[in-house]
């Protein structure tokens, strides 16, 4: 009988030891790094409000977490952009003002740029559109002229076509890099665009907070160097 309890004893005693084995490698094997990231609760139309209405924060894999994606809900932000439900919120999709939609007879027109010209420029930011004409026949000469004023930055592109990264952004304007400026312009403004392109160079200055669109902008010649 005596014998009968300890083998049933070490039975029990082996199983526990083998038990306690498992556990303790599914813990370690299944420990997973998790961070706080912001999730459309909802599909989020341009210019809405972002509040715990149309927004969570998740427990994420530290991996699956995309770069820039928000931890808390940006309360009092605007949605800069179409958001669909179950997307990560990035830093830029929300913007602190309205951004323009776009109307039916609305285009988008690229205009080719350098990283280095548009450093600090965002998407929703407004720019005017500027003209050089070079004079082939003196070297140095030309005309500069504003074309269009007060227009809407789409997107920035990287010279891959593709949109540029938080992390790329903070690179613009540290050399001359090639990249792609799209604006928002009406038909009429596309065509114009498209002339002055194939005409000369096309350039883009962002607006400060609380600028104006202008008009009747003289336009300035440049001889051997000198401007007049």
């Amino acid at each position: 009988m005596l014998n009968k309890r300890v083998i049933r004893l070490g039975i029990s005693l082996v199983a526990a030891l083998l038990i306690t084995w498992v556990l303790v490698i599914s813990t370690s094997e299944g420990q997973v790094t998790v961070q706080h990231a912001v999730v459309a609760l909802q599909d989020i139309e341009a210019n809405t409000n972002l509040t715990s209405k149309n927004l969570e924060v998740c427990n994420v894999p530290v991996t699956a977490a995309p770069e820039g994606v928000l931890t808390a809900i940006p309360n009092g932000k605007l949605a800069g952009q179409k958001i669909w439900k179950g997307e990560y919120i990035l830093h830029p999709m929300i913007k602190d003002d309205p951004v323009t939609l776009p109307e039916p007879e609305n285009r988008i027109f690229s205009i080719p740029i350098s990283a280095k010209t548009v450093g600090g420029i965002q998407p929703g930011d407004r720019v005017d559109v500027f003209l050089f004409t070079a004079d082939k026949s003196n070297l140095g000469s030309g005309e500069s002229r504003m074309l269009l004023s007060g227009i809407s930055i789409v997107q920035i592109l990287n010279q891959n076509g593709k949109v540029i990264t938080e992390k790329e952004s903070k690179a613009l304007g540290s050399g001359s890099v090639p990249a792609v400026a799209e604006v928002l312009v009406t038909a009429d403004q596309a065509n114009l665009l498209n002339a002055a392109a194939n005409t000369g160079n096309l350039s883009v200055a962002r607006y400060l907070p609380g600028s104006q669109p202008v008009q009747n902008i003289s336009a300035l010649s440049v001889a051997g160097g000198n401007v007049r």
